[in-house]
């Protein structure tokens, strides 16, 4: 998805709980973020896309989470494979931030 954006002329900052293994989106053109609340503080809109429930907690809720940088204006799109009790909570709590709110599963409400 990374790659395809910035094909089409879009500015993209990423970051992945591995560099190494968005290097090649680096070399591509994507601005490196040294946290996803980094991410999140300079995007409209952030998308997610992580492995399972536990991954998309740390890197919403964590010390340095999405959480701590969302709020009216933004929106979060989240991909992730996790279960829907955790979606719904997490959309709460990006809803209370003022962020939009956005799923797969279900839109916003």
């Amino acid at each position: 998805m990374v790659a395809r954006l910035l094909e089409k002329g879009h500015t993209v900052t990423g970051y992945n709980r591995t560099r190494a293994k968005a290097q090649w989106l680096i070399d591509k053109g994507m601005r490196w973020a040294d946290s996803p609340r980094a991410v999140a503080a300079v995007a409209d809109t952030t998308f997610s896309m992580v492995t399972n429930t536990a991954a998309l907690q740390a890197i919403a809720e964590g010390p340095e989470g999405m959480l701590g940088a969302l709020c009216e204006g933004k929106t979060l799109i989240e991909m992730s494979t996790v279960s829907p009790e955790f979606s719904r909570a997490l959309s709460e709590k990006v809803r209370a931030t003022g962020a939009i709110w956005w799923t797969h599963r279900f839109p916003a409400a």
